[in-house]
């Protein structure tokens, strides 16, 4: 239901005006783009040609094209105010301002973990879309290709394959194959093997850096990769005297919407293998680049199962990175799972020993019903949230007071936000929660930005519903729900 709602929408790359205004003393004056330096593979012209020459041309997609009119009211209700990232020590959001204020001369880069409620990549899409246009894009980042994992793919492309695929993710504990940072992996030791990635539209203009991550276990495979008209066709360095985790980069003047690989071993044994990780695509361009890495299915124990977080996350360099788990750890129980809270500190711990001048994020989880029954524990999560954050050094983003609190879902189900299994939500409901996760973002660094001498930022919340939330927002729009209410502008 969420594909073909998302699918009929189009895309405008207009900004809210009143919000543009409010962060402009929070952002830095525009900048010609800076490209990247490196040392990334050059392709040949060929002339065949990977790709829909009809495909639409990309449009950066924003909250008012999903909404229609009613978004202009959603950051006025859901205020500056409330909607912020809290903290314990401003140091935090010092930091976190400095480094956005780099964005467009060093690049400003969000690596957001999570589970079902992320990997569906509507809300990233939507934060993306808010960031970008303010910091510059840095590319769409890191997919993978879903089809041969037989699971749903990210909102903007589809994925093809050929070959035999063994396949493993983080959502196994531990996983059967060792898993990256994109918490997904493929398999193959097939002789001849592909995939493809079909986007809805052609990507940005310019030129494009393809991060290819992979572990071989033999020097004999060789990789063709190609859009458009242009083509890689490299042997792979691979081995045992090579890394277990590897990167190839490859860069290509312009890209089509269709970007293939082609896997070939050209002398075979027995054992074998070619493992894929992830692809980040990336634009030569320094800005703000936004990592989907959700696993559909995933708790607080999936990057604590990463085999190669550590080299691969690495590569990504993230300034950002946001920790958003929490709903599957509370279906079907009747307390918090006594080992939630140690998983939580334990994946902290791992993240900045790797990463420790980047900010981390840690999410509360929207409430939800299962088999039509609230599951009170999202306010004992959000509690416990937010205590793990600010006791680990931690910004903490409460979204189950920013959604609505206890009997929030109910409410964002009869508006069309949510969808009919009260867990998950519809494309509005994420390009809701993307643009307000983006907005808090940028609210924090205002409230800093008007107030420098400020130590800490927390709000006092219950379970109950809360003013100035989502549920505030849609009963002021129509205190009655109907069909119809959020008309999309073409």
């Amino acid at each position: 239901m969420i594909a073909r709602l998302i699918q009929s929408l189009f895309m405008r790359g207009a900004s809210l005006c009143l919000v543009t205004l409010l962060l402009a003393s929070c952002t830095t004056a525009p900048l010609a783009p800076r490209e990247k330096s490196g040392a990334a593979l050059v392709p040949q012209r060929v002339d065949t040609f990977v790709g829909n020459p009809s495909a639409k041309p990309y449009l950066r997609r924003t909250i008012e094209d999903i909404l229609g009119e009613p978004a202009k009211s959603l950051n006025r209700y859901v205020t500056a105010q409330t909607n912020v990232l809290e903290f314990k020590d401003a140091r935090l959001v010092r930091q976190l301002q400095q480094k956005w204020a780099a964005a467009s001369k060093d690049g400003f880069t969000v690596a957001h973990f999570g589970d079902s409620l992320v990997q569906g990549g509507y809300a990233a899409e939507i934060a993306r879309s808010r960031l970008q246009g303010l910091g510059g894009s840095a590319g769409r980042g890191m997919v993978f290709p879903y089809s041969i994992a037989k699971t749903y793919s990210q909102n903007d492309f589809r994925s093809t394959f050929t070959g035999d695929w063994l396949t493993a993710n983080s959502l196994h504990q531990p996983p059967r194959l060792p898993v990256g940072v994109s918490g997904f992996v493929a398999r193959t030791s097939a002789v001849d093997a592909s995939f493809t990635l079909n986007f809805f539209t052609t990507p940005e203009s310019g030129k494009k850096l393809i991060k290819f991550f992979y572990s071989t276990s033999s020097t004999t495979y060789t990789l063709r990769v190609q859009s458009g008209n242009f083509l890689h066709d490299v042997v792979v360095p691979g081995g045992e005297a090579q890394a277990k985790s590897q990167m190839l980069e490859l860069s290509f003047p312009e890209m089509s919407d269709t970007l293939r690989f082609e896997i070939r071993n050209t002398s075979p044994k027995a054992g074998q293998f070619f493992e894929v990780h992830g692809v980040s695509i990336e634009n030569a361009a320094i800005g703000v680049m936004y990592h989907n890495l959700g696993v559909g299915g995933a708790n607080y124990g999936a990057l604590l199962s990463q085999t190669y977080f550590e080299e691969q996350s690495g590569q990504l360099a993230p300034d950002l990175i946001v920790l958003d788990w929490g709903t599957n750890d509370l279906v079907n129980k009747n307390s918090l799972p006594p080992e939630l809270e140690k998983n939580m500190v334990q994946t902290i711990q791992r993240v900045k020993a790797k990463h420790p001048k980047a900010i981390i994020v840690v999410t509360s989880a929207q409430d939800f019903n299962v088999r039509r029954r609230n599951v009170t524990l999202t306010w004992d999560f959000a509690s416990l949230a937010r205590r793990v954050a600010f006791e680990n050094d931690c910004l903490f983003y409460d979204w189950y007071r920013i959604a609505g609190a206890r009997g929030a879902m109910t409410t964002w189900t009869v508006y069309g936000l949510a969808s009919s299994d009260n867990i998950h939500l519809t494309g509005l409901g994420y390009a809701v929660k993307g643009e307000l996760f983006a907005q808090a973002l940028l609210n924090s660094l205002g409230r800093l930005k008007s107030d420098p001498s400020i130590k800490a930022l927390e709000i006092t919340t219950t379970a109950t519903i809360q003013p100035h939330s989502v549920v505030g927002w849609l009963k002021e729009v129509s205190p009655v729900p109907r069909k119809g209410l959020f008309t999309v502008r073409r």
